[in-house]
């Protein structure tokens, strides 16, 4: 039987991927590859006394462990460390995956940005390169303007700003924890050609509109879009209320969308790994543009194309760990649309309860599709977790149904039994 390594398994993994594995014939071997390090520098405080990682030596280490296990492929749900990591450790034990170097030319926002105006220049927004200790001068910036960490994690840390001042304010904390950072930077000097380190900021112009997420996957050097994603905003804020599956927008606008992500992925050379592709759609001027590109699947989305296509995303990041042509297929799922719906406050709370596992299973009873998620730990604040810029996550509930109306009305009553309490 083929093994396959998973790094940095998180929840999602570990409650989705064994019975993938069985149906394609392969056994699973999971690695935390750094456990929880990364994860403790995310929350508004994050500990000042935790030593660095040597993620050069902990690769080392995972080589040792594994290299006698005949692995058949190496895989992570998880960016950065863990498609990172898995893509040098499949490049030095000569397994399937994308090159490392264009892995993380993704995750270096600057570097991903460089590659966009080379192969799909009207889909770049402007950008600045900042560094945040030399902010004598700033350039000839327009606001305003959006700022975000060269390497980032989810929104965290990202913000509009209005005006110079304001930039200057916020660059002194936008980077992300230095011990978060560093060892992305070692692996860069190690593993790529990319002189410049990722502890810096970017200010790009403010892009409005319909924002979307594209995901697919590279075969062979052949770009394969498994489906577009509508990122629904709660109003005046870059915090999402859900990610709904399939895209409203026209198929006009979602065929240049997918051209967009065949010439950016071909142009570079990534392949054998899944993608994701976060763009935005603007009504009046009909432009879109590239917001971000991941080199991994968004695993929060997996099994809404198990509802709609009766394919789990999670499947195919394992067939193409194993050398395997994906087995796609579209609308053969039990649902018309799906989404995954946030449970969020925009003001900081302490968690008193969460939801018991016999309140979860009562929910799972009437809707047996439903996956809920809880991200809140009692006794803590919600600030004390990985949060974005502008508010507080604490659950997911991923559901599909026949029409949009149903799949809000279906999320509402789930919300309403989920019985959180928020001092």
């Amino acid at each position: 039987m083929k093994k396959l390594l998973v790094l940095c398994p998180t929840r999602r993994e570990y409650r989705d991927l064994p019975a993938l594995a069985r149906t394609l014939g392969c056994e699973l071997v999971f690695d935390p590859f750094g456990g929880d390090y990364f994860d403790r520098f995310l929350g508004r405080d994050p500990p000042r006394d935790i030593p660095r990682l040597d993620i050069l030596a902990l690769i080392e280490d995972t080589l040792a462990r594994h290299r006698g296990s005949r692995l058949a492929g190496v895989t992570s749900g998880v960016g950065y460390p863990g498609m990172s990591g898995a893509s040098i450790i499949a490049q030095r034990l000569g397994l399937p995956g994308p090159h490392p170097e264009h892995v993380m030319g993704f995750e270096h926002k600057y570097y991903s940005r460089l590659a966009q105006k080379e192969f799909v220049p009207e889909a770049v927004p402007a950008f600045h390169l900042l560094d945040p200790h030399r902010m004598e001068s700033i350039g000839d910036i327009a606001f305003p303007a959006f700022l975000k960490p060269v390497k980032s994690c989810m929104s965290i840390n990202a913000h509009r700003i209005d005006s110079a001042d304001e930039l200057r304010r916020l660059a002194r904390r936008a980077l992300l924890p230095h011990g978060f950072v560093e060892p992305f930077n070692d692996m860069l000097r190690a593993y790529t050609r990319y002189p410049l380190h990722a502890s810096y900021l970017l200010v790009e112009s403010l892009l409005e509109g319909v924002q979307v997420s594209l995901e697919g996957y590279v075969w062979h050097g052949e770009v394969h879009v498994m489906g577009i994603l509508d990122a629904i905003m709660f109003p005046g804020t870059i915090s999402f209320r859900r990610f709904q599956y399939p895209s409203r927008l026209s198929g006009q606008v979602q065929a240049r969308m997918k051209d967009i992500a065949q010439r950016l992925l071909t142009g570079i050379g990534y392949d054998s790994a899944p993608f994701n592709l976060e763009l935005i759609y603007d009504p009046r001027t009909d432009g879109i543009h590239v917001i971000e590109v991941n080199p991994k699947i968004a695993s929060q989305f997996a099994d809404l194309f198990l509802k709609v296509d009766g394919v789990s995303a999670f499947s195919v990041l394992l067939q193409l760990a194993l050398g395997e042509e994906p087995g796609f297929r579209r609308s053969q799922g039990e649902f018309s649309i799906a989404a995954t719906c946030v449970l969020r406050t925009f003001e900081d709370r302490r968690v008193v309860r969460v939801p018991s596992t016999e309140t979860i299973e009562a929910n799972r009873l009437d809707y047996p599709d439903a996956l809920i998620e809880i991200h809140a730990t009692p006794g803590m604040k919600l600030s004390d977790q990985m949060q974005d810029a502008q508010s507080f996550r604490y659950g997911l509930v991923n559901i599909g149904a026949g029409s949009e109306h149903e799949l809000e009305e279906k999320f509402a009553h789930i919300a309403r039994r989920l019985d959180f309490e928020l001092a």
